[in-house]
């Protein structure tokens, strides 16, 4: 999204667990284990990483481009790689709804 809050890696997982737990028996059990699923999410990512901010990950500042500091004019996807969407990918493949 460009703004420097939550990763974009992590917002896709949050996405796909949302998308995972339909199983449960009502709409609130559902919502409560996505919610479970979510916390637990957040803390394996901010364990690997430190953080789920955007802009922390990278340590750069997400301002208009040539106003940026830090990234040396790379684009920002050279800055984390697949690494990022690699460590999500891996915890919903690991993931037990």
């Amino acid at each position: 999204m460009g703004m420097g809050r939550e990763c974009g890696a992590v917002t896709g997982a949050l996405m796909v667990l949302g998308l995972k737990v339909q199983e449960a028996s009502s709409e609130k059990e559902t919502r409560y284990r996505v919610y479970d699923l979510v916390k637990e999410f957040v803390r394996f990512f901010e364990e690997k990483r430190g953080t789920i901010i955007c802009k922390d990950l990278l340590g750069v500042d997400l301002a208009p481009r040539g106003k940026r500091q830090g990234d040396q004019g790379q684009p920002l996807s050279l800055l984390c790689g697949p690494a990022f969407g690699r460590d999500a990918a891996q915890f919903l493949a690991d993931m037990k709804p």
